[in-house]
């Protein structure tokens, strides 16, 4: 599945510096303009297309992008080979040298190195991304600056603590209470907290869907570690998320990345009535014991085990009764993985998943070969805190896209 492209604006930008006669393997070419033309797309994590044109034939030239953010500069470049028509499209170029390595138009945008990303709220509202083109001497040649939207423009956000909730409620800002539409309960992973389940509640709200992020450990009042984590944590979530206006009650989902993949898995599976259908990169479909003691479950419902045997990440087989029906699953199960997963077999929970799914089900797996962990991330952003390798990067990166790709798309589907 794939977004369509939707042709919107084309900036374009000329050189001021490129005149003259240049000359080009003994033989004297006539003045060209050389210009970065964007076409942008409409929608959060629609991408664009980048075209250099107006260059000699043969030339090499580079393109480099830069973004001031929080006080922050992240920066990419690539070098290119222009093609037999003075043109580099970023669509179908490959870089012969820099900081990307395939054709990828949304390149300059991602892989950027420099910065930190201390929060992912710094990437909610719209930036500018300088693109610089230069000769091999590094003499700039052409110049534009890109409007990037952001990844949540506009949304509102409250603080949720009803009946022991601690969460984040993300809603759309042009959402009509009147005209219900899909919705999603989020949380994260190992780390429990918040922090993550906000960031994803305000991408999915950046969507144009309202989410309900929430904390399930290391928050106030709540378990110190993933040990013996009550379910209802989850169900008084879902019960909320229901009663919120313009929330569809038959088209909620639940997203839960790595350790909350398999909750989010099992809350779709054993409610129906209260879940359609479930988000689960890297995630398990099959229950996890505690972390870090792994004697002790990591999931209890009315004070019992979730499941009478669940397994450690590092065991090879997986008992029956640690399984989640997947099958009982009503509604879409969107999956996402890396062969390169570190922290643990991902892929292969993701295709064990897959094969219990029956075939009329709806089950879309972003599979990326060389991916590593950190494929649940919002695209088009630089996140160079989780990896140094520029091919893990550029794997993941490619699993992202699909994956936000396949979420919106299903929620999309889901408002039909």
């Amino acid at each position: 599945m794939r977004l369509s492209r939707r042709r919107g604006l084309r900036v374009r930008a000329s050189a001021t510096l490129f005149a003259g006669v240049l000359a080009m393997s003994g033989c004297a070419l006539e003045a060209t303009e050389p210009a970065i033309e964007v076409t942008s797309g409409n929608g959060v994590f629609a991408p664009l297309e980048i075209e250099v044109t107006g260059l000699p034939p043969g030339a090499e030239v580079s393109l480099r992008s830069k973004t001031n953010l929080d006080d922050m500069a992240f920066a990419a470049r690539a070098v290119f080979i222009a093609d037999p028509d003075g043109v580099v499209d970023l669509t179908s170029a490959q870089p012969v040298d820099g900081d990307w390595s395939a054709a990828d138009p949304m390149a300059p945008f991602w892989a950027g190195t420099g910065g930190s990303v201390r929060q992912a709220s710094m990437w909610d509202e719209p930036y500018d991304v300088t693109l610089t083109v230069a000769d091999d001497n590094g003499n700039p040649l052409a110049e534009t600056t890109v409007r990037r939207p952001g990844l949540a423009p506009g949304i509102r956000v409250q603080q949720v603590t009803d009946d022991g909730i601690i969460g984040v409620y993300a809603t759309p800002a042009e959402m009509d209470p009147g005209e219900p539409r899909p919705a999603v309960l989020a949380f994260g992973g190992s780390e429990g907290g918040g922090e993550f389940a906000a960031a994803t509640a305000r991408w999915i709200a950046g969507l144009g869907y309202p989410a309900l992020g929430i904390s399930y450990f290391g928050s106030d009042g709540q378990p110190t570690r993933l040990e013996e984590v009550p379910a209802e944590t989850f169900l008084t979530a879902l019960d909320w998320l229901h009663q919120q206006p313009g929330v569809d009650g038959e088209r909620v989902f639940t997203y839960g990345a790595s350790r909350g993949g398999e909750m989010a898995l099992w809350l779709a599976a054993t409610h129906p009535g209260k879940v359609f259908g479930a988000f689960a990169p890297v995630g398990a479909g099959a229950i996890v014991c505690g972390v870090p003691d792994t004697t002790l479950p990591a999931w209890t419902l009315s004070g019992h085990p979730l499941v009478e045997d669940c397994f450690g990440p590092e065991d090879t087989r997986i008992p029956a009764s640690a399984g989640i029906d997947v099958r009982a699953i009503t509604g879409p199960v969107v999956l996402a993985c890396g062969t390169e997963d570190q922290l643990w077999l991902s892929c292969e929970f993701a295709d064990d998943i897959l094969n219990r799914r029956e075939l009329e089900q709806q089950t879309l797996l972003a599979r990326g070969e060389g991916a590593d962990h950190y494929v649940t991330m919002a695209p088009y952003i630089p996140w160079p805190d989780l990896t140094d390798d520029p091919s893990t990067l550029a794997e993941s990166h490619t699993v992202r896209v699909e994956l936000w790709q396949s979420i919106n798309e299903t929620l999309a589907a889901a408002s039909q």
